[in-house]
């Protein structure tokens, strides 16, 4: 690759990564529960983008997504780790509450932790799309590389799998 086109390419690379870096790392945390981890995969597959060739990508962000969507899977398969849950997420800055509150809304949290855990990852993966960083169903199909219609549906199940494993933890809908 030329010297004027291998900078112009780094400059894509950095534009992306500034611009999507921080949606990746979540869709990636949501994957393995480990923000190091998450970003150690983002940084992988940024650094694998760099080795490529500039017109062999379509989609940068789809690209750098799934290497590094596959380097978690790699990762989890020689280290054999599972997930674990993010108990610091659930200390949230504010006014002081009633420690049987806390409590209860820790045991809460536990469970609803529990419930997403035996989730598939797919599953878990739209549900963090759309309710933890907000996408509509059009930007998770581009992201995906799949209809709205699909993502529609696979939302349906993920929710309707997520109330039966809450059901099983002992939480229904008034609950949470």
């Amino acid at each position: 690759m030329p010297d004027k086109q291998a900078k112009n390419w780094s400059a894509e690379i950095e534009a992306v990564y500034l611009r999507e870096g921080r949606e990746l790392w979540a869709l990636l945390y949501a994957q393995c529960s480990d923000s190091d981890r998450a970003y150690d995969a983002l940084q992988e597959a940024f650094v694998r983008l760099q080795n490529q060739e500039v017109k062999s990508i379509r989609n940068i962000r789809a690209w750098v997504l799934t290497v590094a969507q596959n380097w978690l899977r790699d990762y989890a398969r020689r280290q054999n780790h599972a997930a674990k849950p993010a108990d610091f997420l659930d200390n949230i800055v504010g006014k002081p509450a009633d420690p049987s509150e806390d409590l209860q809304k820790n045991e809460t949290n536990s469970r609803i932790r529990q419930a997403l855990q035996q989730l598939r990852a797919e599953d878990r993966e739209v549900l963090v799309l759309r309710y933890a960083l907000g996408w509509s169903s059009k930007r998770m199909s581009i992201a995906l590389n799949t209809s709205t219609s699909a993502i529609d549906m696979r939302l349906s199940r993920a929710r309707k799998r997520l109330c039966e494993e809450l059901e099983k933890v002992g939480i229904d809908h008034e609950t949470v």
